[in-house]
């Protein structure tokens, strides 16, 4: 019993030394600014833009959240290539390779505090958003629902979280941002009639459509949750976010980094 509680302490305190380690080299690195100045530069941007454009409310709000969702699989993209970088960067991912735990706690300690980075600032450009524009006089849209969006925003591109963390330490840096590029390429056409009828199984366009759906059911007064393309698209992430939860974990104890250190060598 003992024996099984030291390991249990032990393994505890090796998450605990990771998630410092992860928020020590978050704050000296490029990273942090990127979460922070990105969102903030976009409200700044259609602030100015939507101040003098002809818009209604509705196409105004919506316009936002579908760009926002556009560019987020090349950010998503740009972040993790970042992050592997800085391994590769400190010793050919030595610091990876060579820690006394699970080297897939490590990656899921890494994506997690990426996740929680990516949520503060999708909140940082659609809650900042919100405030400004409702203080430029338009007031049809709450508070409450630039949360929630910022809420979907997120939730929509977990699964885009994954994937590109998955790649960018898998293969060399040019297919994490090729990936993207193609992300955000993607969720563009899933906003017109060409995914329609697939967007709910494209992981890059859902954040998009949730979006979207939210903002008109706020005028239409329609419980947009309850479609069935909605429905499907939750129960599409919900298992593809698991098979990919196990992927990581199974690639996480036996990556090596072959495949970029080839690429640095």
């Amino acid at each position: 019993m003992d024996v099984l509680l030291d390991g249990e302490m032990e393994r505890t305190m090796n998450v605990k030394c990771h998630i410092k380690t992860e928020l020590y080299k978050l704050s000296h690195s490029g990273l942090i600014w990127i979460h922070i100045f990105v969102p903030l530069g976009a409200v700044s941007v259609f602030l100015v833009y939507y101040r003098f454009a002809a818009w209604s409310e509705l196409g105004k709000v919506t316009g936002y959240l579908q760009i926002l969702s556009i560019a987020y699989p090349v950010i998503i993209a740009l972040v993790t290539t970042i992050v592997s970088d800085f391994e590769m960067r400190a010793g050919h991912c030595q610091l990876v390779l060579m820690t006394p735990c699970h080297r897939s706690i490590v990656h899921i300690v890494k994506l997690s505090v990426l996740l929680v980075c990516g949520f503060l600032s999708c909140l940082l450009a659609v809650l900042g958003f919100g405030v400004a524009f409702r203080l430029m006089g338009n007031i049809r849209f709450s508070i409450p629902f630039f949360v929630k969006s910022a809420v979907l925003l997120f939730c929509g591109n977990i699964l885009l979280y994954e994937i590109s963390y998955l790649v960018s330490f898998w293969f060399p840096k040019g297919a994490g941002i090729g990936l993207g590029i193609v992300g955000s390429l993607v969720a563009a056409l899933m906003q017109t009639g060409l995914g329609d009828a697939v967007w709910y199984c494209v992981p890059c366009g859902i954040s998009l459509r949730w979006c979207s759906l939210y903002a008109l059911s706020q005028t239409e007064h329609a419980n947009w949750i309850y479609d069935t393309d909605v429905r499907k698209s939750v129960v599409f992430m919900v298992i593809s976010g698991v098979l990919l939860f196990v992927l990581l974990i199974f690639w996480g104890n036996t990556w090596e980094a072959k495949a970029a250190m080839e690429e640095w060598d």
